[in-house]
């Protein structure tokens, strides 16, 4: 059987030491050989730090809005009568998530941060559809220093900061991919 799309796993969260409000996460393919980088703000990944490591004392977790409303819904629904996929990339470098409910057939779209964090909050399934996989997903390698944002997906003060180092290199294949998507992305705010 062909499966049209792929499980993915929370794996890492942290942030870009020269500017702190660019937070990169990580999600693995369940068999741990692809990644999905994506960005966020620090505010959630600090939700998603907490989720990851938690405290061998999780009490304090237990209170948290996700978990209380979770616990309170659990009565009525279970995570597996839903699922979340990512299904495109916009133009604005953001992924489009949903979150389908598979009773009663309702959609609703999510950010992927928050689709991650109800993942590890709930359980609730999170894929990416296949041929978006394909295209955005680079090898993990789990002992590199390193990892792959692609370029699509990076926000325009990283893209503006990356073409300046660029030009300070001399590296002008690389700046005038950033330069490119800089404009595609001014282009449609105008």
């Amino acid at each position: 059987m062909i499966l049209d799309k792929v499980r993915l796993h929370l794996e890492s969260v942290g942030c870009i030491k020269e500017n702190g409000s660019i937070c990169i996460v990580i999600l693995v393919d369940e068999e741990r050989k692809s990644q999905l980088t994506f960005v966020t703000d620090e505010t959630m990944k600090n939700q998603l730090y907490m989720r990851l490591y938690k405290p061998e004392d999780n009490s304090r977790l237990t209170k948290l809005l996700p978990e209380v409303m979770w616990e309170s819904l659990r009565g009525f629904s279970d995570s597996e009568d839903y699922e979340m996929v990512i299904d495109s990339l916009g133009e604005d470098g953001e992924y489009h998530t949903v979150l389908h409910n598979k009773i009663y057939g309702g959609k609703y779209d999510i950010r992927i941060s928050d689709a991650v964090l109800l993942q590890e909050v709930t359980g609730i399934p999170l894929y990416i559809n296949l041929s978006l996989g394909r295209k955005q997903m680079a090898p993990y390698q789990p002992d590199g220093d390193t990892t792959a944002l692609p370029i699509n997906v990076m926000p325009l003060e990283a893209l503006e900061i990356g073409l300046a180092d660029s030009i300070a290199k001399e590296d002008y294949h690389m700046a005038q991919k950033l330069k490119d998507e800089i404009n595609k992305r001014k282009s449609l705010k105008k």
